[in-house]
């Protein structure tokens, strides 16, 4: 797909449970700030629980009865009783099959540019993990995917983009640049590395030559925003730094409260492109931020 400026619907893919209400509130506040309609789906399970815990069914009282209900039309009915109060375009899709598979299959179908999940799970409807559903994403699902961590406040004011300067970490700041231009501080964070060569001198020319990479990377950060976003360059802060890009990452968001860490799934080389499942992971577990993760635009 081509990154729309902004999209025109979003996929929501709940559980309905507690936790997915973070998930659900970020992807409503976004279907509001963009005029957006909201497409939700919810894979059903076979074997939920539809019960209250500990509740006594006597089958021989009719008051007792349960209702001639589905789980599908409950979780349906669910559904629409939770999003009530939206306020936006909404569709609901209640489906019995994988959720990873039929959030993307129904992305595609309505034209979705973003996928909204969170990381919850329930008794009702199919297991949300990043071990499962929101690795499938980040790999198949051919188009951005949010995964909301915190609870929503208001519209992201702090975004973080993760960059490598490769293709794919360009498309990433492009679609964040005018997806999030309501954001008030906009951050390009580079992991750059230190030749062994360098460490290895002694303190002064060691330090001389730190200095001289650390000059370097933000001169071609600021060259690359320049190059890549024009006169919007100047709305972001290039920030250059030695280390690993998920270690920099988490101490980043820790020390500047961002919102929103934005990263491309592909990087300059096989190796990265195989790595990026771990990567991803290990992010998900530990930014603390929500994360949108970008592929490629075709």
């Amino acid at each position: 797909m081509i990154f729309p400026a902004k999209p025109t619907a979003l996929l929501l893919a709940t559980d309905l449970s507690a936790r997915s209400d973070r998930a659900q509130a970020r992807a409503i506040q976004l279907a509001r700030q963009w005029q957006a309609s909201l497409v939700v789906v919810i894979a059903h399970s076979t074997d939920g629980e539809f019960s209250k815990s500990n509740a006594y069914h006597d089958a021989d009282a009719s008051a007792d009865a349960p209702a001639p209900e589905s789980p599908a039309a409950y979780i349906q009915r669910l559904a629409q009783q939770t999003l009530a109060d939206a306020d936006v375009p909404l569709m609901i899709h209640v489906v019995d099959e994988a959720p990873g598979p039929a959030a993307a299959r129904i992305a595609q179908e309505y034209a979705c540019g973003l996928i909204v999940t969170g990381t919850s799970r329930s008794e009702v409807a199919m297991r949300m993990d990043p071990g499962s559903t929101l690795r499938w994403l980040v790999r198949h699902a051919k188009r951005p995917v949010l995964a909301v961590h915190d609870r929503v406040q208001a519209a992201y004011r702090n975004v973080t983009v993760a960059s490598d300067f490769s293709n794919p970490a360009t498309q990433a700041l492009q679609l964040a640049n005018a997806w999030f231009d309501s954001a008030s501080l906009r951050t390009l964070l580079h992991a750059y590395e230190i030749p062994l060569s360098t460490l290895a001198r002694n303190d002064g020319p060691r330090e001389t030559s730190l200095q001289a990479l650390q000059e370097q990377a933000t001169q071609q950060a600021q060259a690359y925003l320049l190059q890549t976003l024009g006169e919007a360059a100047a709305t972001w802060q290039p920030v250059m730094q030695a280390g690993g890009p998920v270690r920099l990452l988490r101490e980043h968001a820790r020390s500047t409260q961002t919102q929103l860490t934005v990263i491309a799934t592909h990087g300059r080389s096989a190796l990265r492109d195989r790595l990026l499942g771990s990567v991803a992971d290990r992010l998900l577990e530990t930014v603390g931020t929500d994360l949108l993760v970008v592929p490629p635009a075709l």
